[in-house]
């Protein structure tokens, strides 16, 4: 509340030039969506918000993607978000809020290449700006609260769970599993457990997303 007075103080300093600039740089930068939400929901109804908010929305405004995703997928970049499966399919999967454990050992392989890849990143501060930001800020979270800002999005595979969307959450959580819980302690702060909340998604046939697309066996 302290930030908006601030900000609400700092704007009434403004005089009327200055007022009608901020405007004029406001009106040339933002942008609406190119997608809306009603767009995405439309065509998965039974998908939660937070699941569409947090995976689609943003993927769908991107220059390559918009929406909806083409039918058949081919090699559309829709193709490698979706795990090379239709809407059609994805409309068959379930989500729930569950309890689930986040640990780096119970990641499929293809979600723990990037957690250790990430984190090797960050130790050698080789990641990019996008990278060192992101993983920051879920990194800070965790550690001052124990849990997800926000619940990633998974679904379970054979060798474990895979992250559709919170790689970098998941990567700040594992990097903080890695530390004693007496390194919280003399913080005044608590580990975090290692089942958190995340959305998982679940098909109605039990199938799971193709690595690759569903033709290369022809090849």
């Amino acid at each position: 509340m302290a930030d908006v007075s601030k900000l609400v103080h700092e704007l009434s300093g403004l005089t009327l030039l200055e007022a009608a600039e901020l405007a004029r740089l406001l009106k040339e930068r933002w942008q609406p969506p190119k997608v809306s939400f009603a767009d995405i929901k439309r065509d998965l109804p039974d998908f939660p918000d937070s699941v569409i908010n947090q995976w689609l929305f943003h993927l769908a405004q991107r220059n390559d993607t918009g929406w909806p995703p083409p039918d058949p997928l081919g090699y559309h970049p829709w193709a490698f978000i979706l795990g090379h499966q239709p809407i059609s399919w994805w409309r068959e999967v379930t989500w729930k809020l569950e309890k689930t454990d986040c640990s780096l050992a119970s990641l499929c392989q293809g979600t723990k290449a990037i957690v250790t890849r990430t984190l090797a990143e960050i130790t050698n501060r080789t990641a990019d700006e996008g990278t060192k930001r992101r993983y920051d800020n879920a990194f800070h979270h965790i550690l001052n609260n124990a849990i997800f800002e926000e619940p990633p999005i998974a679904m379970r595979l054979a060798d474990g769970l895979s992250i559709l969307d919170g790689n970098h959450r998941i990567t700040a959580f594992c990097g903080l599993q890695m530390i004693p819980a007496e390194g919280f302690e003399r913080r005044g702060l608590k580990k975090p457990a290692p089942e958190q909340d995340v959305w998982i998604g679940t098909h109605s046939r039990g199938e799971t997303p193709l690595d690759y697309p569903p033709d290369i066996d022809s090849w």
